[in-house]
């Protein structure tokens, strides 16, 4: 199912205390890509919210993430 263009993207991370708003960008791939580094790096899933409508457009999980870059297997948290 395809997807109209989407504005403003709010990048968030779960932590203990829920989801914490990082930072945003213009587009979705933009998001996408630099939330797919930090969930690597902060061993977190990440959420990407469109901030117009405060609807989920994706969600990205480290297991997700690593087979992305290449990681097989499954990483004690």
């Amino acid at each position: 199912m395809a997807q109209g263009p989407v504005g403003m993207i709010l990048t968030r991370y779960l932590s203990s205390e829920g989801w914490v708003e990082e930072c945003s960008h213009a587009n979705a791939f933009d998001a996408y890509i630099d939330a797919r580094r930090r969930c690597v790096l902060r061993g977190c899933p990440y959420l990407l919210v469109d901030a117009e409508t405060g609807s989920p457009v994706s969600v990205l999980t480290v297991k997700q993430c690593l087979h992305q870059y290449g990681v097989e297997g499954d990483f004690p948290a």
